[in-house]
């Protein structure tokens, strides 16, 4: 019976230390009861929308940052960003005292696209990660295929978050690598590997080649030509021409450019069309 009794002494008393620590990794959001997936614009199913959900748990979870996909079929006139800024502020998104996160809306009427960062994300998200994210999601955007695109907004968010936890986040002297960009780095690799295999042998080749004497080699196809068996009667030139108009493209010199939202608190972002 005293052996019973410690046990459950024992097994409270893990649990009442347990406690604070469980409540402690959930308080890190300031409202953690709010939804992480607003699909206004009715983008998603369900079971789509749980999967997104569960994944912002694992992630807010792991990494104390908060993480909120937002679908509006119109956004009434707002910009993108002013809309994005305030939505998060506002319905009292964020995690810390900082309000750590990042927000992706979606707005289907001007076919928008923007991230709004507070806090630690302005740090996690660069200029250049979110013009390289961007860049990932518009080809499933347009197609229509948005919960693809959410989950790579996701798994790249992670890995942005990874990277800037270990002091270097993703930016113009640290780019981004997706698994397209890797594979085509081991090709090139490959092809430069095979490119000097091939000099190597053109230069053996070479060597065998100046090591044989019996046959003379001829510049011009007219020593092998039966005399007088060619003749042009008629020619004529064809011009090809194009006009070429190029633009520079906007120097991105890295960091994260901010803005103060309507709320007085300071917004990174940036966004697109898709």
């Amino acid at each position: 019976m005293k052996k019973l009794k410690k046990l459950l002494i024992t097994a409270v008393t893990g649990i009442a230390m347990l406690m604070p620590l469980s409540l402690s990794a959930s308080a890190q959001l300031n409202n953690p009861e709010l939804p992480r997936v607003v699909d206004n614009a009715d983008l998603l199913t369900d079971a789509q929308e749980k999967s997104l959900s569960d994944k912002i748990d694992n992630i807010t979870e792991k990494h104390d940052f908060d993480v909120v996909i937002l679908t509006e079929e119109s956004i009434d006139g707002y910009s993108p960003m002013s809309y994005a800024d305030d939505y998060y502020d506002y319905e009292g998104y964020g995690a810390d005292s900082a309000g750590d996160g990042v927000l992706f809306l979606i707005n289907m009427e001007e076919r928008d696209w923007w991230i709004s960062t507070k806090g630690y994300g302005i740090t996690v998200f660069t200029d250049y990660g979110i013009d390289k994210i961007g860049d990932i999601m518009v080809p499933d955007l347009s197609d229509g295929n948005y919960y693809n695109a959410f989950e790579t907004f996701l798994s790249t968010t992670e890995e942005y978050i990874k990277s800037a936890d270990s002091g270097k986040p993703y930016d113009v002297d640290n780019t981004y690598k997706t698994s397209a960009d890797r594979t085509r780095l081991i090709l090139i690799s490959v092809g430069v590997g095979l490119g000097i295999g091939l000099v190597v042998a053109l230069i053996v080749v070479l060597i065998f080649k100046s090591q044989l004497k019996s046959v003379k080699f001829e510049f011009a196809a007219r020593e092998y030509e039966v005399k007088s068996s060619f003749n042009v009667t008629r020619s004529h030139d064809v011009f090809l021409y194009r006009n070429v108009t190029k633009r520079k493209k906007p120097e991105n010199n890295g960091g994260s450019s901010t803005h103060i939202g309507s709320s007085g608190s300071s917004h990174g972002g940036g966004g697109g069309k898709f």
